[in-house]
């Protein structure tokens, strides 16, 4: 179920410090980092495609995809140290609309983009807005799209514009975005995502199209009022992708998809379907991954089928090709009764274990209480086979949004984490690499940071979007050492670090603290 409101790891190196293909920031480098290294496996080493083109590295500070690279990792490795935080908010922009997406940080400015249809420019550290761009007409949820066959009631959004997190291109000096808009007069059937593409530099809109999915408006395929895209956007090797899920309700006849085109706005567009008669959404906040060979990760959520023969890649992991074709998929045993349950798996997103050819999964609560999946990236084992399978969340309340990893430490020492987003608070499990398994190491000494986590400054920071705090946690502990309380939050949000500023997306715009190093 693809929710707004209920039931992304920068490996940017410092020049200094890299010496190896896969290296990360050490006690000597300029950014002190707790995070180590791995050995690397063969497959995290080479590809069997070449070397596709990767997001340039950006300068020290910046911030240019979700969860800072195509892993997701939302690790940042390169700012310095983070000893605290003002006191009070340097800064809080008000703007015409909530930001569902991380904000983004490149050349000294903030970004984002508001469910009112507008990409925001912000001084980053005086919070002033250097231009702002409306690039189309957000449609009601309650008086458009709940209009639509069978979608009376449903939604949580409203009005619903950009909500997955936009991504800038350093090489072209451009940022895209999706938005949901209305290309007629409030109708359900002139409800329309594109992506739209502007210059940086110009402030101008270079290109809008429309990305929905072949055969739309059709009763036997989907409607596009019913689809959502909530998952943030990846730029990879010349083309940008984008996700689908359902609204909230699971209302509709709707898809998970996944589409993809050239990030010169021509070109065709290739799509991806989740083979189910109806839902299999795909709508965990960080989208896709992107592994050294250069395959797309998603994770779907519950499908139409209940019945063992009839799959319908329904609460699945899906490897994806770049032309997005389906290479592999996973699914856990019980996937029949998570798709009659509405136990998405994909109310997050996959993740890449840093260094490794693993990767992690987990997603809302099953009936037996709340799972991780670990699990070699390729080839995946199809159903219930080749994965790792661990209690997750305390008090089962599952995983929301995006979840986060770590290496502290180096070689034989290092100690592999990753973070969830669980619903009652960021929950840490250790990853024994050698052995493919992991154990949960602890939950926050206090407070509920139920948000998307990163780790930055030596810390994981997540936010509480239900009670609207700020956390600092220590990455081996849990103890809660930085708190701040912040403006309303949407769900599943995600703070952000650069420029050396905390930032916040809000439900009226950004929230600012200066970073003390």
């Amino acid at each position: 179920m693809a929710r707004g409101s209920t039931s992304k790891r920068r490996r940017r190196i410092a020049a200094a410090c890299i010496g190896a293909v896969l290296a990360v920031a050490t006690a000597g480098c300029a950014a002190a980092s707790a995070s180590g290294t791995l050995p690397m496996t063969k497959s995290a080493a080479a590809s069997s495609r070449g070397t596709p083109r990767q997001l340039p590295s950006p300068s020290l500070g910046d911030l240019t995809t979700y969860h800072y690279d195509n892993a997701r990792s939302g690790d940042d490795t390169v700012d310095p140290r983070i000893i605290g935080l003002s006191s009070a908010p340097a800064w809080n922009a008000s703007l015409n609309g909530g930001v569902y997406g991380e904000p983004l940080v490149y050349d000294a400015r903030v970004y984002v983009g508001t469910e009112n249809d507008s990409i925001y420019a912000i001084a980053a550290k005086t919070g002033k807005v250097i231009w702002k761009l409306h690039v189309g007409t957000a449609p009601n949820t309650s008086s458009v799209v709940d209009r639509g066959p069978n979608l009376g009631g449903c939604g949580d959004i409203s009005p619903l514009g950009i909500t997955g997190t936009p991504v800038i291109d350093p090489a072209t000096n451009e940022i895209f975005a999706a938005e949901e808009t209305e290309v007629g007069g409030n109708n359900w059937r002139d409800v329309r995502h594109w992506l739209v593409a502007i210059s940086l530099a110009t402030h101008r809109e270079l290109w809008h199209r429309d990305i929905d999915p072949p055969d739309g408006n059709q009763a036997s395929h989907y409607y596009v009022a019913a689809e959502q895209q909530r998952a943030a956007l990846t730029l990879f090797d010349g083309r940008v992708y984008a996700e689908y899920g359902g609204l909230d309700g699971d209302c509709g006849q709707y898809h998970g998809y996944v589409v993809g085109l050239p990030a010169s706005g021509t070109g065709p567009l290739v799509s991806y379907q989740v083979p189910t008669q109806r839902e299999g959404g795909i709508w965990g906040t960080g989208g896709a991954f992107v592994s050294p060979s250069g395959d797309l990760y998603v994770a779907s959520g519950n499908g139409s089928s209940n019945t063992i023969k009839d799959y319908d890649e329904g609460n699945s992991i899906v490897e994806l090709s770049p032309t997005l074709k389906r290479l592999g998929y996973w699914a856990p045993h019980n996937w029949v009764q998570l798709n009659d349950d509405d136990w998405d798996l994909g109310s997050a997103g996959p993740l890449a274990i840093p260094g490794t050819s693993l990767l992690f999964a987990a997603g809302k609560p099953a009936n037996g209480g709340s799972f991780g999946y670990l699990m070699k990236d390729s080839p995946l084992g199809h159903i219930g086979k080749g994965a790792f399978t661990g209690t997750l969340c305390s008090g089962g309340s599952g995983v929301f949004g995006a979840d986060a990893s770590d290496v502290i430490g180096t070689g034989a020492k290092a100690h592999v984490y990753v973070y969830a987003a669980c619903g009652s608070g960021t929950e840490a499990v250790e990853i024994n690499v050698a052995a493919r398994t992991f154990k949960r190491a602890w939950s926050p000494s206090t407070g509920d940071p139920n948000g998307s986590p990163i780790v930055a400054g030596g810390l994981v920071w997540a936010l509480s979007w239900s009670g609207g705090g700020l956390y600092g946690m220590n990455p081996t502990t849990g103890r809660v050492e930085i708190e701040r309380s912040t403006d309303g939050l949407e769900h599943f949000v995600t703070p952000a670090v650069g420029d050396a500023m905390m930032l916040v997306p809000t439900q009226n715009g950004v929230e600012a603290w200066r970073i003390k190093s």
